[in-house]
């Protein structure tokens, strides 16, 4: 089900949290079968529909190839909180133990919006310069061409770093709201319409998905 007329070309998933309250799943709205159960979390309305409640609880996309991009990645999101300095807090990640140097992630440290596709061990860790701004929604994207990184915040690129070569493969689930399941290095606040990509998503791109909400973020 598309909520938008939006192009979806490489669109790997799409979570928006739109299921009744007490839902204990997360469906896959691109139609792609990643579905996600949701793990002792609820929801509350979001910047478009419902949006998941970050407290200590996630979302968890089981093990699938399709997560495993390689020459290409975007990662994007709404998120709203009023905690700050959030440190080592994680919206969405595959990089885990036993794999630090595969897959992705998108999160918060220090309290800045912070994304990563690791080269070796725990590398590449790409930072904006200010703090995720509080009390209202803000749309944060991470993207990837196979060459370099770029991290946008409300549909601006706020940092880049080189980093060269496909991202690495594992089979690592994906996990929604926090770095693991039942793990301190969760996100507070709410999540909603999280998307991965198989491709850099362009600066246009971007800046497009945000205004296509952004007339609500306050």
């Amino acid at each position: 089900v598309r909520k938008s007329a939006e192009p979806m070309q490489g669109l790997v998933g799409w979570w928006s949290f739109d299921e009744p309250a007490g839902s204990e799943v997360a469906l896959d709205v691109a139609g792609n079968g990643l579905g996600a159960e949701v793990r002792d979390a609820r929801r509350a309305p979001g910047i478009d529909g419902r949006a998941l409640v970050c407290d200590g609880g996630c979302a968890v996309v089981p093990s699938n190839p399709r997560l495993s991009v390689r020459d290409g990645l975007t990662i994007e999101c709404w998120v709203r909180t009023d905690t700050a300095g959030q440190d080592n807090r994680w919206l969405v990640n595959r990089v885990l133990s036993g794999g630090v140097n595969t897959g992705y992630r998108l999160g918060l440290l220090g309290g800045k919006p912070c994304f990563e596709v690791p080269l070796t061990d725990w590398s590449h860790h790409l930072t904006a310069e200010e703090p995720l701004p509080l009390g209202r929604w803000v749309h944060l994207a991470g993207t990837f061409d196979g060459r370099t990184m770029r991290l946008y915040v409300d549909g601006e690129e706020r940092a880049a770093m080189e980093r060269p070569g496909p991202a690495a493969a594992n089979d690592f689930h994906l996990v929604l709201g926090s770095y693991e399941v039942k793990h301190r290095s969760h996100f507070v606040g709410l999540l909603d319409e999280v998307r991965i990509w198989n491709r850099a998503l362009s600066p246009a791109e971007v800046r497009a998905t945000f205004e296509r909400l952004s007339s609500r973020a306050r």
